[in-house]
């Protein structure tokens, strides 16, 4: 972990309050793992507005450049969406622990849950860079929310799911054979195929997802990130404690990745 200052080299807005962020910043791109995340100072240069650094994962790595793909949900935010070409941001990464995959693995599944997919993006990067097979599934409230398959690896097998709040059934994606499919049809015919599978998604959810296959039962093949914010990154105040299978843990230093029956044995 150390501060960074990334010079802003590009600003582009991918739908409406969606923004994706280039930032010079080689030691940054050098040392960050997949699932890690930075905290970004998002004040004017001497204000103290907000105090607090605003969390983020480094969506992507091109050689000595990150990105930063964010979601304008509040001030911080809204400020760094702002920010001119040019500008210097105040970065302190990479904090917290990564994803890791069995050594042996050739087949990865990765499942999201709206704008969780950012945890995941750097991961199918990587995997895909390493000659791993990579499934992602997402599943959205709306199909404008859907994550743009053009920032993806072209390696990447990318399957949209359109969920229906009003019914609370899945509308789904269709299929080669014209089929629509589900978020849990689609894991059931894949978890066979995966030699592990990452997780995107709201703990509830994860939980849910535990209880009904059995395959995400076994230690080390599935893994979650806690999607919450954080307050201070670096362990201090608490704030993000969390009950494991082993004991009290901090997201923001032994997470925000867990094992997934770690996770739901706590």
């Amino acid at each position: 972990m150390r501060l960074y200052q990334a010079s802003l080299l590009d600003n582009r807005q991918v739908r409406q309050d969606v923004h994706l962020l280039e930032l010079a910043a080689p030691a940054l791109a050098q040392a960050v793992r997949p699932g890690q995340y930075c905290m970004v100072c998002c004040a004017d240069a001497g204000s103290f507005d907000p105090l607090l650094r605003r969390p983020f994962f480094i969506h992507s790595v091109e050689g000595e450049h990150c990105r930063i793909l964010l979601q304008v949900r509040g001030r911080g935010t809204r400020w760094l969406a702002k920010r001119p070409v040019g500008e210097e941001l105040n970065i302190l990464g990479p904090l917290g622990q990564g994803w890791r995959l069995p050594a042996r693995a050739k087949t990865l599944l990765l499942v999201a849950e709206g704008f969780g997919i950012v945890s995941l993006a750097l991961l199918a990067q990587r995997a895909s860079e390493q000659g791993l097979e990579v499934t992602l599934v997402q599943q959205v409230a709306q199909a404008q929310e859907g994550y743009p398959p053009a920032l993806l690896p072209i390696e990447v097998e990318y399957h949209l799911v359109i969920s229906d709040r009003n019914t609370d059934r899945g509308n789904g994606t269709g299929d080669k054979t014209g089929q629509q499919r589900t978020l849990l049809t689609l894991l059931g015919d894949y978890l066979g195929w995966a030699d592990a599978v990452c997780l995107g998604v709201s703990r509830e959810t994860a939980l849910q997802l535990y209880q009904r296959f059995e395959d995400l039962r076994q230690p080390g093949f599935a893994q979650v990130v806690v999607l919450q914010p954080l307050v201070c990154g670096i362990g201090t105040c608490l704030a993000c404690a969390l009950e494991t299978a082993h004991g009290p843990r901090l997201i923001c230093q032994d997470g925000p990745i867990f094992d997934l029956g770690v996770l739901a044995r706590g």
